[in-house]
């Protein structure tokens, strides 16, 4: 979790340089920490300090694109099309390191599985002026240490947390599609080209996902595949799975093991169907995150199969296909250019 300057473990005089930092007096700050630093070289709190005073009182570095330096190969990652299509223009080059050697002046650092031992990657950068951006990937479980977070100018990470929410520095993205997904696409179908009404890929043990397909059985013309697990021996190949997905109208996507949201929901929006999402009461997470969406959401799986077989029934499935891919297709570029923004500004702050 990221940790502010307060509390009763600190001394009273780093009290009063950070109430000196917090009103603007910089130098004065700055100034007390060197001496609390002098008394002791060790006090890891006051370093922190003085470095964010010396980033406040320095000039303004030029202009240049970040670095993109992967800590785990981009070859295993699912999220390497969808990054490259949100930091396409932002970046200047990109490094596969992997072992949290290599530092930029300015640079974006994509990891994951965040561990305590990584901290002093990060905290390394800090102390050596680097602006920093770190794009913090596969968190579902929110069970990764966040000490690192402290040490960045910005955060852009998946999986929206509401804990998580209130922080400026912090920049949630969607999943997006798996890598390969978007390779040879062509035109989307109309619904009436399409072989199936509904389709599911996939495990089907995961908590709302059987009473998903017991649902979306009474909507009739469906397809399913079952398979072990994601990425599993027994899975469709993505190329299989993509031609599915253009043949399907509808996509129910239930939740994964411990978060409402699935690469699913944008590979059907990428392959113009129309996807099916959940959200739980008093907790509508997709719209938290997307904002207003054009996407069916229900609460409960059997409310599913109504809604298709009514919309199929009034004509209004391809109207709602339409809506969704019209959506998409502005969202995209819309995501794109706010990433863009967020690591300006943040690599810009103070």
């Amino acid at each position: 979790m990221i940790q502010p300057l307060s509390g009763e473990n600190l001394s009273e005089e780093l009290r009063t340089a950070v109430r000196r930092f917090e009103s603007g007096l910089c130098e004065q700050a700055g100034q007390l920490c060197l001496s609390i630093l002098d008394h002791n070289p060790h006090d890891a709190w006051a370093l922190y300090l003085l470095r964010l005073v010396e980033r406040r009182l320095a000039r303004p570095k030029p202009s240049t694109k970040p670095a993109l330096i992967w800590q785990f190969d981009p070859a295993r990652a699912w999220e390497s099309d969808w990054l490259q299509t949100l930091l396409g223009d932002v970046v200047e080059k990109s490094i596969v390191d992997n072992s949290w050697s290599q530092i930029a002046e300015t640079m974006i650092v994509v990891d994951n599985r965040l561990v305590p031992e990584k901290v002093s990657y990060y905290r390394r950068a800090f102390e050596m002026g680097c602006r920093v951006i770190l794009v913090h990937l596969s968190d579902e479980a929110f069970k990764d240490d966040l000490g690192a977070y402290q040490y960045c100018d910005g955060v852009i990470r998946n999986y929206r947390s509401d804990l998580l929410a209130g922080y400026s520095k912090i920049r949630f993205i969607p999943l997006g599609y798996k890598a390969g997904f978007t390779a040879d696409a062509g035109a989307a179908k109309p619904a009436a080209a399409r072989k199936y009404l509904w389709s599911f890929a996939g495990d089907a043990k995961k908590l709302t996902r059987g009473p998903m397909l017991q649902s979306m059985a009474r909507a009739g013309d469906g397809f399913q595949h079952l398979s072990e697990g994601f990425g599993s021996r027994d899975a469709l190949p993505t190329d299989a799975y993509r031609r599915l997905m253009d043949d399907s109208i509808v996509v129910p996507c239930p939740s994964g093991w411990s978060n409402l949201e699935t690469f699913r929901v944008y590979e059907a929006l990428e392959a113009g169907c129309i996807p099916i999402v959940e959200k739980r009461p008093g907790f509508d997470y997709f719209t938290q995150l997307l904002g207003p969406h054009p996407m069916p959401t229900v609460t409960h799986w059997e409310d599913a199969a109504t809604l298709v077989m009514r919309l199929k029934a009034e004509d209004g499935l391809e109207p709602l296909r339409q809506a969704c891919a019209a959506w998409w297709a502005t969202y995209k570029p819309a995501l794109t250019a706010e990433v863009g923004a967020f690591i300006t500004d943040r690599l810009k702050a103070n």
